[in-house]
This record gives structure tokens, sequence and C-alpha cells, in this order.
């Protein structure tokens, strides 16, 4: 069986938030709460429905993590999952650091791999970026993601080379380009599932366009709704899909503006953990605390 199918790409992908500890090490940083991370995956994982836990994706703030901070974040998913779901997690650097961490992630029983835009190698073109996903390709037998986003907005021609390389388990496009979707799809004969970002916001239209799942960092606490969301647009149920995407604006304009701090103080008040985001060490005030609690509350999440 390929990695492709084996990995069987539809679901909602929780882009999960990395813990912090609200204490600093001698360096002034914030530590990872792994403990955290293994308890919110394993809340996460008993949810019912098609998911996938990302870990050490950009909602994971997989910058402000170090190589060996990426590998004990999945090990700890990996254990929280404990085979109820998948668990994909972020590689990123240059070349030879995303293949020691793709390893690492390999080591730690993920299975499959998110593979990061790397700045230097999107300046040098496709070429660049094939190599890049072929060297990790080899390195390791898990399937990945390549990621299409702002930054890096992977071509059609490179989709066709990615279609026929069994590694890859899907692409995930996040530039909002609805149309570039239904174009992969038509290219490759559905031969390689498009996972699409953009939140529930998107949903309908992504999946209309032929994606069988999204990312959604909003899932961290709202997954049984984003699972329903999933669920209808999949089946082509496209007013109650509709009806369950606009059920989301109001969260999605608060996290707008509070950022994904919102996100972590939401995880906090559901027992879960949170922490402050480790670059800024930014937390909810208690005025902006009191106003994602009223939303939790009134959308049903509390």
């Amino acid at each position: 069986m390929s990695l492709r199918k084996k990995f069987d790409a539809k679901g909602v992908y929780v882009f999960v938030m990395t813990p912090f500890k609200t204490s600093t090490d001698a360096r002034g940083r914030h530590p990872v709460d792994l403990n955290g991370v293994e308890g919110n995956v394993r809340s996460f994982s008993s949810v019912s429905g098609e998911k996938t836990m990302v870990l050490c994706g950009g909602s994971g703030e997989i910058d402000s993590l170090s190589p060996g901070e990426i590998v004990d974040v999945s090990a700890a998913a990996v254990a929280g999952a404990s085979g109820r779901c998948k668990v994909v997690c972020g590689v990123r650097g240059p070349n030879p650091t995303a293949v020691k961490i793709a390893r690492g992630v390999e080591d730690a029983g993920a299975d499959a791999l998110l593979v990061m835009p790397h700045a230097p190698i999107v300046k040098k073109g496709d070429a660049a970026i094939w190599d890049r996903h072929r060297q990790i390709a080899k390195a390791v037998d898990l399937g990945f993601l390549p990621f299409r986003a702002p930054t890096q907005t992977l071509s059609i021609d490179l989709v066709k080379r990615f279609s026929k390389l069994p590694q890859v388990a899907a692409i995930k496009e996040e530039s909002g380009a609805v149309d570039w979707v239904r174009t992969g799809c038509h290219v490759t004969g559905n031969a390689i599932p498009f996972i699409t970002g953009g939140g529930e916001n998107m949903v309908p239209y992504y999946y209309l366009a032929g994606a069988v799942g999204f990312t959604t960092g909003m899932a961290n606490l709202t997954l049984p709704l984003s699972i329903k969301l999933h669920n209808a647009s999949l089946a082509g149920r496209w007013k109650q899909a509709m009806t369950l995407r606009d059920e989301f604006e109001p969260l999605t304009e608060m996290r707008q503006v509070l950022g994904n701090s919102m996100l972590k103080a939401g995880l906090e008040m559901m027992g879960l953990a949170g922490g402050p985001i480790r670059a800024t060490g930014q937390r909810l005030d208690r005025s902006d605390r009191a106003k994602v609690r009223r939303l939790l509350r009134a959308k049903g999440i509390l």
C-alpha cells in the first residue's frame, strides 16, 4: 500500500497550539509544556470523527522551537493520541535541519510530516523546492505534505510531479486560491488529495473545488463543530455547510483582533494547557479574557 493511500487524508487537521509554561528558564525562555501537549492531544483525539493532529505548524509556533523540541512535542502528541487519530508534525529550516527533524519525528512515531517553506529555497524556484522534498522522501519512510502558502506558491507543474511521488500524502494549500485547488484536482485526475487552510470560513468553497480536509487553529476550541462542518461539506450538503460556516464568523473576527492568545486563553478556560506566546510572552489581560469567555459561552463551548 502506498504511503498516500495508507495515510487517508480526509478530515479536520487541528493545528494544535504548543503550550508553554509561564515560568522561564535560565535563558529567559518559556519551556515547552510537554505534559500539556500530551493532555491536549488526548482530549482532542477522543472527539468522534475524522481528525488529524498537526503539531509544530504556524499556530504551533514552530519558528520558536528548536529541532529537539519539535521532536519532543511530536513524541508527546503521539503518546496523547494513543492511536486514536493520525499525528503530523512540521519540519523546518534548511534541508539538513529538516531531514534531521524528519528522522526524529519518524522515530517518535508520527504518521506524516508537514514540510514548512524555507525562504532561501523558495527563492531558488521549483527545482529547489522539488529537491527539498526529494531529500526528505529519501531520508524517512513517512508520508509528507508539501505546503502551498503565500510565500511558496507551488506551481501546477510541481503539483503534477508531487502527484507521482508516493510519499506525498496530500498537498496543503493556504494561499486562498480556490481555483488553484480545482485546477490541481483536474490536472492530476484527483490522484492527490488537497488539504486547505483559511479556517472554517473557507471550507465550503474549497470542498466544492475538490478539497477533502482542512486545517484549523480554531478547532483547538471547536473540534466537534469543525468536524460537523467537514462532514457536511464532504457530503455536499451545502446549505448545512454554509450554516455551520457562518457559526464561526464571530470567533474568526475575535481571533483576528486578539491573535493566537485567544486560542490559548480558551484552552485554559476548557481546563487544557495554553500558556503564553513564547516569542513575546503575551497572554490576554483580564478584559480580553472576559470577552473570550462570553463568546465561548454564547457558542456553547464552555
